[in-house]
């Protein structure tokens, strides 16, 4: 079982475990951006439901109706600590009995076989104590409670986590050619705090990989970010126009392979190219 990059070295043997025990809940904690979502899905992928649903529950959908649907599968709850009580009781009730109401007939339980994980930035137990959360519901769900330290505090990490994100993103574009990062690169990258932790690092990095013309990438290859800079979510257009060009050119303007390759919903693709002005005249640019 591969441990990937970004969960701690001293998370990985209690998310293998979390992995292997199949049915117990998860409670992944850590501040916005530290990759809890990522560590659900490896959490999925390396168990026993691998292959089987895997839902991202939405907040705006009673689980009443988006349990059923990840069958057999796992359930991830974003910021389980935000979701109303009366959802938090259905929850708890399907923890309990495995089962829940019929969604149009309360009459009828259903029975499912579903693993639940969460995902939360704030303190449960803070929560429940306010009155904001239901003491019992988190007793059922503190089995395995994975915590994810922000990347300002995983500074011994930082280059493998790095490297483990540009070696996804490289394959994801078939970049291989890149081989590794300049020195001034690499001291662009460390001298940030990365408030916006791993989910800002790969934002920076996939821009770096997509410029990058060369066998490794250069300190000009980033986007400015950081204190003081250029903040990279206002130029996002910019960067996402060249990502789009850069995928179309990768699969040869095709559409249907490009969205294909990677994984992109072909109305999001033409809406993006109508966007940003991107053409199939634009390949012998």
């Amino acid at each position: 079982m591969e441990m990937v990059h970004f969960i701690p070295p001293s998370q990985r043997r209690l998310a293998m475990l979390a992995a292997q025990a199949d049915t117990a809940p998860v409670l992944i904690y850590g501040a916005s951006g530290t990759g809890k979502g990522a560590i659900a899905r490896w959490i999925h992928q390396n168990g026993p439901r691998a292959g089987r649903p895997y839902l991202n529950a939405k907040q705006d959908i009673s689980l009443l109706t988006q349990i059923p649907q990840a069958q057999g599968g796992t359930i991830t709850i974003p910021e389980i600590g935000s979701w109303p009580l009366g959802e938090q009781k259905i929850l708890l009730d399907f923890l309990t009995t495995k089962s829940i109401s019929h969604p149009e007939n309360p009459g009828l339980r259903m029975l499912l076989n579903v693993r639940v994980i969460g995902t939360t930035s704030q303190t449960l137990e803070g929560r429940a104590q306010g009155g904001l959360f239901n003491p019992t519901l988190l007793e059922k769900l503190n089995v395995f409670r994975l915590e994810m330290p922000p990347l300002f505090r995983r500074t011994e990490e930082f280059e493998d986590i790095v490297m483990g994100i540009v070696g996804e993103i490289i394959r994801e574009l078939h970049k291989e050619h890149i081989r590794s990062l300049d020195k001034l690169a690499w001291n662009s990258l460390k001298s940030y705090d990365w408030p916006g932790n791993i989910r800002e690092l790969r934002n920076v990095l996939r821009v770096a990989v997509i410029s990058a013309q060369g066998d490794r990438i250069e300190a000009t290859d980033l986007p400015q970010f950081g204190h003081d800079r250029i903040d990279f979510h206002a130029t996002r257009e910019h960067f996402e126009k060249i990502y789009i060009t850069e995928l179309l050119k990768t699969f040869n303007w095709q559409i249907d392979e490009t969205c294909r390759m990677s994984r992109m919903d072909k109305a999001t693709l033409l809406s993006k190219m109508k966007q940003y002005g991107i053409s199939s005249l634009d390949q012998n640019r």
